[in-house]
């Protein structure tokens, strides 16, 4: 009777044990944001430059978000999660200064941010339909991701992981 004894009361630590070992940790909480990334960018946006007319494009990889106001387009940088405005990429890509400068540029124009963050440059820029190819020589011959903004326009741009690009930007463009 007593070995009955001492093997139910093994087998029920034993039980004891497992159940304890085998509950779930407690989990972080999901937060859900009451705004959506593409209502908080583009109050971001109308704060800063008087409206803000659409997103045009989410790249995750990227963490960016570019938005359309009257004047132009806005490049944003996101955080790592791809869920909050983190800032704006400076200068914006202005409509009226793309059209009053074609005679002297040509078909593309680029501009470049050479330190959004630690680890982190851009360069972007608007190129009419002609263009067909655009590679950035000056930064080991790197083609640039590129987007239908309307109407003969297109917005490029690359991103790179370190701190500086190398001025000036020297592109080659095939039509």
């Amino acid at each position: 009777m007593r070995n009955i004894l001492l093997i139910a009361v093994f087998a029920l630590t034993v039980v004891v044990i497992y159940f304890i070992a085998a509950r779930p940790s407690p989990t972080k909480p999901v937060i859900i944001p009451t705004t959506s990334l593409e209502e908080s960018v583009c109050e971001e946006v109308s704060a800063q430059f008087g409206d803000c007319k659409r997103i045009l494009l989410f790249d995750a990889q990227s963490h960016l978000v570019f938005a359309e106001s009257s004047s132009g387009i806005i490049p944003v940088l996101t955080n790592n999660e791809f869920t909050n405005f983190k800032k704006f990429i400076y200068p914006i890509l202005d409509f009226q200064e793309f059209k009053e400068e074609k005679q002297e540029r040509g078909s593309i124009t680029w501009q470049a941010d050479k330190n959004v963050q630690k680890d982190y440059s851009i360069i972007y820029g608007f190129a009419e339909d002609n263009v067909k190819t655009i590679v950035i020589t000056s930064e080991g011959n790197r083609q640039p991701n590129k987007f239908f903004l309307r109407d003969n326009l297109w917005v490029w741009y690359a991103t790179f992981p370190k701190d500086k690009v190398k001025l000036p930007v020297e592109i080659e463009v095939y039509e």
